[in-house]
């Protein structure tokens, strides 16, 4: 079954839904294959259900109302129709980003987390992340990945998890509420809970190469706010939350450190006046906070003590994220003046977010992999499969 929660995207909801339907066809299961909207638009808006109804589809389509319900509500809404129904496997599809267009449908990259999920020992969830300007993963970069990490044995690419594949068996442990999932806004909707969920239950985790974005959906990325505290507010209290998760004791895999985001090729790049005001605008939200004595401590001490915080039994996860929020502006604009550059981070500036993360997840007791082991691994899996990136 896949599962599109859908709110006013009739311009990208049928291209989105017939590129997954190829890429599940092309995984030769002969399974029949249903897809869902859940449709959160105003209930006299039929643009996006209009445009499922004109996707060219060959399995059957269903379509479900919930008009003006947030992204989490649509979700669970979709998942619960999928236990109902017996689906043996669920894709969790973001119809806003068009992505992964170019490739044939069998080496996709929805189609590589559907053979990755099938290939798991206890098979649960896979995320197929999105690729995006390095600029646009700041706070996955210095805070979300490593935060993420111990509980789920490896380094996000793409914290928002917005596009996942979710074994039948895990459907149930997602939609179980100790999560929140219903709590969560379309706006800044992220899976970063649903991976969580899947993990407590035992079952594994993993993900799969970057899509790429379609190239209008990737210049919307470009001009996105690079310091969202929407985005924050959303993300860090999920993160923190998977504190408390135990980490498997099945053979733990050492976690890679670090790993690449996507660079752009000279053509790519916006114009260096574009860039540079982008950095001011980073860098002068960071500055107030910065001035304040005591903010700016040494990287990662302060999410290091977020995380022992949120470990405690009556943690307040609203006041840990906020002093979090504050002391990763602390680090990032001195950070950005040391080593931001429109093309990418420089060396120096990326072996202090490697430094970081590696005394972080050490602290944590997570086994970490060794640095040349890391470099090998991180070019193979990520790197190489984007333009420029580092």
């Amino acid at each position: 079954m896949v599962v599109l929660p859908a709110c006013m995207h009739g311009d990208t909801v049928a291209l989105v839904a017939e590129h997954i339907e190829q890429a599940v066809l092309a995984t030769g299961s002969s399974r029949p294959v249903c897809t869902v909207l859940v449709d959160t638009s105003a209930g006299t808006d039929r643009r996006t259900r209009g445009a499922f109804q004109s996707a060219r589809l060959w399995g059957s389509r269903v379509e479900l109302m919930l008009p003006g319900a947030g992204w989490g509500a649509a979700v669970a809404r979709g998942l619960r129709h999928a236990v109902q129904v017996g689906a043996e496997e669920v894709v969790l599809a973001d119809p806003i980003v068009p992505a992964d267009l170019e490739a044939p449908a069998a080496e996709s990259r929805l189609a590589s987390a559907l053979r990755r999920l099938r290939e798991q020992e206890r098979p649960g969830a896979v995320c197929s992340p999105l690729a995006a300007p390095w600029w646009q993963r700041l706070l996955a970069i210095h805070v979300l990945r490593p935060l993420c990490a111990p509980a789920l044995g490896f380094t996000l690419v793409d914290p928002q998890a917005r596009t996942l594949v979710l074994s039948g068996g895990a459907v149930p442990d997602v939609l179980s509420p100790s999560w929140g999932l219903m709590r969560m806004g379309w706006e800044h909707g992220h899976g970063l809970g649903l991976l969580a969920a899947v993990r407590e239950a035992g079952l594994d985790v993993g993900q799969t190469l970057p899509r790429i974005p379609h190239p209008e959906a990737f210049a919307r990325l470009m001009n996105r706010d690079p310091v969202d505290r929407g985005e924050a507010s959303a993300q860090l209290p999920t993160a923190l939350r998977l504190a408390s998760v135990a980490a498997s004791v099945r053979d733990p895999v050492p976690v890679v450190p670090w790993v690449a985001d996507l660079g752009l090729v000279k053509g790519q790049l916006p114009p260096p006046e574009v860039f540079t005001a982008m950095l001011t605008q980073c860098s002068r939200a960071a500055q107030v906070v910065a001035a304040r004595p005591g903010e700016a401590a040494s990287w990662p001490e302060p999410l290091l003590n977020s995380w022992h915080a949120a470990r405690a039994l009556q943690a307040d996860i609203p006041a840990i994220s906020e002093r979090l929020w504050l002391a990763y502006l602390a680090r990032l604009g001195p950070w950005l003046r040391f080593g931001a550059r429109a093309g990418g981070y420089t060396m120096p500036a990326r072996h202090s977010v490697v430094a970081a993360a590696r005394q972080f997840l050490l602290a944590t007791g997570t086994p970490v992999m060794a640095e040349q082991s890391a470099d090998s691994v991180s070019g193979n899996s990520v790197a190489s499969s984007l333009p420029g990136a580092g």
